[in-house]
């Protein structure tokens, strides 16, 4: 029985430690100290967490997942000092590299501009093992880019201006007032396609894609467009209408069967003239929201080559399971007199592997709340199928994604089984053993409580280690035992090549 998940929600926010039960890579720091990554997997919705440590990096500032694709993983990494520390010279990025023989980890050069975003960044896996990196910035000339290349086997950054040079066909309809939004590209994701020109595609959510050819000798830019949100231009009432950051109501993926998929979530909800006095932030009520997924497969500069395959109202979705009806009255729906289709909802994603019709959501109570869940809704039969809280930092809560889906556990060495636990690699098959189950993270049966844990990296040192120790306490460890357990105290070293 293979004990990998089939594919996997990887928190954005990685925890500075060690975890001894998975295969550590090593590589050096810019001090030359050595940097340890590993990666725990587990089955969604549960968070697969990646560990950082080393004892020069800033105990103030966790680490960050840029992106993943594949077998890779691009993270940051800050080694300046305290939690002001955020210029870019404070942050080294390193490459982590999943394979059936063991991870690599290697250090990529910094980039030298001052405009190298997160959400610009895109990975490109190599059939050599090899890889490249690329970064798409704008320039201040209307459909004018600057191309930023990194290949594996030189450590190089090379730069080139180029222009879209097939742009999307024109909107199929004639915009309203205060949709100046969509007349130019903002990217707020990338995506890889691959082949033989290495095809990353540069994503606004609400506009379109930028695809680039980056292994090409002479790369250029074309557009394919996405479907209009409908609603939410229909809402701008002749008004400037901020839409907002497009991952937060659209998920677009490549998926294994080669299929460029889009995931709309539409959402009904009336702005209330008061903040919410537990959050502090604006409140919303919720009537309904919806789900609508769109397939393409010709990916050209035409809006017809989007099919729209179904759409699944939060009304009509059943819970059939009596462990997710649980789940859910005793977490998400207690105590609010709420329903299912009043919930905040955001981040929806697909499932990349081709198999499974299933979308990701972040739920939430009310808007920024700190706790947040994850839904997987099976879009064939609108049902949940799996839900578990997930926990964010107060970072993840104000900033950005909380998660990526992933299919790095299909590069990966076998896990040794944990407290008898073994788990086969569909990861439907394990729907009524692990994942319907949503007890809290200190009482499942594994070693560590991973969703407690990221709530306790706050940027704040202090406030971190008291966590971590009421977090021993509830495990009935001592401060001492943390080895027993194959971790290490956050912000220490033992050591930089200490035995664990």
């Amino acid at each position: 029985m293979d004990l990998r998940p089939d594919w996997i929600l990887l928190n954005t926010v990685a925890v500075a430690g060690r975890n001894s039960d998975a295969i550590t890579a090593t590589d050096c720091t810019r001090y030359g100290k050595t940097i340890e990554v590993s990666l725990s997997l587990e089955h969604p919705p549960h968070p697969s967490i990646l560990y950082v440590h080393s004892s020069d990096m800033n105990p103030c500032v966790p680490p960050n997942i840029v992106c993943a694709v594949e077998n890779l993983v691009l993270v940051s990494v800050n080694f300046g000092s305290g939690p002001s520390s955020l210029s870019r010279y404070d942050f080294d990025y390193f490459i982590y590299q999943a394979h059936t023989s063991g991870p690599s980890l290697q250090r990529l050069q910094r980039p030298h501009d001052p405009y190298f975003k997160y959400n610009g960044v895109g990975l490109l896996p190599r059939s050599d093992g090899k890889y490249t990196v690329a970064a798409l910035i704008p320039t201040f000339t209307r459909n004018q880019y600057k191309l930023y290349v990194l290949h594996s086997h030189t450590q190089s950054w090379s730069c080139r201006t180029l222009c879209v040079e097939v742009p999307q066909e024109p909107f199929p309809m004639e915009l309203p007032r205060g949709s100046t939004q969509l007349h130019s590209h903002l990217t707020s994701g990338v995506i890889t396609i691959g082949g033989e020109g290495g095809t990353i595609g540069w994503v606004d959510h609400w506009r379109g894609i930028l695809l680039c050819d980056v292994l090409l000798e002479k790369p250029s830019l074309r557009g394919v467009p996405i479907p209009l949100p409908l609603k939410e231009l229909r809402d701008t009432s002749g008004k400037d209408f901020p839409f907002g950051p497009g991952w937060q109501r659209r998920g677009i993926a490549f998926s294994r069967d080669k299929v460029l998929k889009l995931v709309h979530l539409e959402v009904t909800a009336t702005r209330l003239p008061y903040k919410d006095p537990e959050t502090g932030s604006l409140s919303f009520k919720v009537d309904s929201w919806a789900l609508t997924t769109w397939s393409n497969t010709r990916m050209t500069n035409s809006y017809e080559d989007w099919h729209q395959d179904c759409t699944v109202h939060a009304s009509d979705i059943t819970i059939d399971n009596p462990a997710v009806s649980k789940v859910l009255e005793s977490g998400l729906l207690a105590g609010e007199h709420l329903a299912l289709q009043n919930l905040v909802m955001s981040q929806p994603a697909q499932c990349m592997n081709g198999k499974e019709d299933v979308v990701c959501l972040v739920a939430r109570k009310k808007h920024n709340h700190p706790a947040a869940w994850i839904l997987i809704v099976d879009m064939k039969n609108a049902k949940v199928q799996a839900v578990e809280e997930f926990g964010t930092t107060e970072r993840q809560l104000h900033s950005s994604i909380i998660y990526y889906p992933s299919m790095i556990s299909q590069y990966m060495m076998n896990p040794p089984t944990t407290l008898g636990r073994s788990f086969p690699i569909s990861s439907k098959e394990t729907h009524e053993e692990q994942l319907h189950v949503g007890i809290k993270p200190s009482e499942r049966p594994t070693p560590y409580p991973w969703a407690r844990l990221v709530h306790c990296m706050q940027p704040n040192q202090g406030r971190r280690m008291q966590c971590t120790l009421d977090w021993l306490a509830e495990l009935g460890l001592q401060p001492g035992l943390w080895h027993a357990r194959g971790f290490t105290q956050p912000g220490s070293s033992g050591g930089d090549d200490a035995e664990e």
